[in-house]
């Protein structure tokens, strides 16, 4: 028998992908578990990319990412935002999700804790075990409008916490931090001689309220800021990410970096430096689809008399499903079964998501409608 060491054999599945897998075996099933725009790779991207890959010149890369893109980020972070970032601060990525892993593996000994939300983003949690950390989980609940309670937080720290991990808008909550909560992370980080790791990804699907940049709170020697293509220009399938790191630690992320993956993909930079500079009508009407499916969403799920939190930015709509008097992963599997609709178990995302599941907003408006048409079927049979 082969040897599997026990914190591997321990690892769940992710209850997203396990919904997904079950999902992708009907022909019929409404595809509402999964964070993937459902725009296709932007035209403007495809047509000004076929000159680079038609020349064949496709290879190796430095591993922070080619020179051109860094400095393509880092004048794009300038004029979007005023922050001013040196290229050399930069570092490329297979998607924003390695960031977290990079860092984790490089400042992580074991046993150092790191704050995570709950509910909050399953990799996360389970990347911090895989790197010999352990979680420490700061809960945010209904009852507090989904945003952190600092004395609560404050009572769990030991001399073991290293990290604090910080995701605005939320995944999967849709929640979006207001200046007040960022200006307490970045004292609690402070006082506590913390790194904040702060994942953006959904930065630019911000529908009430303003997405509150980290940069702007906490200073550049303590934060870890990550970013993603897949999300803000519909790129998944080229797995392209960014993070922006403190000078110091530059050398040693970009080491691990080195040995994990080698590189990002040649012509995935390619593709990212190129969607920087695409019409921002673009990504407007992507944003405005969203909005949109989240109004609806939010309206029939209300009409219908379902529990839910309106997401403030973000691709999901958080649901209450607790009335079922099922767990969150047998709600969904029971629904997709009885309803072919596919939701993510709430408990996917830690304890706090127990009792909710999680819809996705970021598909065909259709596609919305219909799903939500045979859970309130679903919930009648239930009912009757």
């Amino acid at each position: 028998m082969v040897y599997i060491p026990e914190h591997v054999t321990c690892l769940p599945r992710s209850g997203i992908r396990e919904l997904m897998g079950l999902a992708l075996c009907m022909e019929d099933a409404v595809h509402l578990e999964i964070g993937e725009p459902h725009f296709p790779t932007p035209p403007y991207v495809l047509d000004r990319l076929e000159s680079f890959y038609r020349r064949g010149e496709i290879k190796y890369t430095p591993t922070i990412g080619i020179p051109s893109l860094r400095e393509k980020i880092a004048y794009t972070l300038d004029k979007e935002k005023g922050w001013k970032v040196d290229p050399a601060r930069i570092m490329v990525l297979p998607g924003s999700l390695f960031g977290t892993v990079v860092v984790f593996q490089a400042l992580l000994s074991a046993g150092d804790e790191v704050l995570v939300p709950d509910p909050g983003f399953t990799n996360h949690l389970h990347q911090v075990e895989l790197s010999g950390g352990t979680p420490l989980r700061y809960h945010l609940l209904p009852e507090n409008k989904f945003l952190p309670d600092f004395d609560r937080i404050e009572d769990t720290l030991t001399p073991s916490t290293r990290l604090l991990l910080v995701n605005s808008p939320s995944n999967p909550l849709g929640v979006v931090f207001p200046a007040e909560t960022m200006e307490q992370f970045a004292r609690l980080a402070e006082e506590h001689n913390l790194v904040v790791i702060s994942d953006e990804a959904y930065e630019k699907y911000v529908y009430e309220g303003k997405h509150q940049e980290m940069f702007r709170y906490v200073p550049p020697e303590r934060l870890v800021s990550i970013f993603s293509f897949s999300k803000t220009y519909a790129l998944t399938g080229w797995r392209v990410g960014y993070m922006v790191v403190p000078e110091e630690l530059t050398c040693h992320l970009m080491k691990v970096e080195e040995y994990l993956i080698a590189c990002t993909s040649h012509i995935s930079q390619k593709a990212a430096e190129i969607a920087l500079d695409m019409p921002e009508e673009t990504l407007f009407t992507m944003v405005d689809c969203y909005q949109g499916n989240r109004d609806l969403a939010c309206r029939l799920l209300k009409e219908a008399g379902f529990t839910f939190f309106p997401p403030q930015g973000g691709y999901y709509v958080w649901m209450d499903v607790r009335e079922f008097g099922m767990s969150s992963l047998e709600f969904c599997k029971t629904l997709l079964q009885e309803r072919c609709v596919a939701l993510a178990p709430g408990d996917a995302f830690g304890e706090s998501g127990e009792g909710f599941a999680r819809i996705s907003i970021c598909r065909r408006r259709e596609e919305i409608e219909e799903g939500i048409r045979r859970m309130i079927a679903f919930r009648k049979d239930c009912a009757g």
